[in-house]
């Protein structure tokens, strides 16, 4: 990941998925009716999940199965940084 670079807030790093027929269907249609691409509107609810505590919860409550790697989201300011839990004693 390039970081600092005076790379400004453009988008380096890539991430395909593959949608069910039916997702897609939903996905061209929300953005449709926002004008945007369906792949900008991808990324934006990439993003807004991503910083959502509430649903990073619930799916990790859902699929986390090694609790070393379980995050604890931290809002700070307008961010959300995620914080590995410390099982130490």
């Amino acid at each position: 990941m390039i970081e600092g670079k005076g790379l400004g807030n453009k988008k380096v790093n890539r991430v395909n998925m593959s949608l069910s027929n039916k997702y897609n269907f939903k996905l061209n249609r929300l953005a449709t009716a926002c004008n945007l691409k369906p792949t900008t509107l991808a990324g934006m609810l990439v993003e807004l999940s991503l910083d959502n505590p509430e649903l990073i919860e619930k799916l990790q409550s859902e699929y986390c199965t090694y609790s070393t790697y379980r995050v604890l989201p931290v809002k700070k300011g307008n961010e959300v940084e995620y914080l590995l839990e410390d099982k130490t004693v």
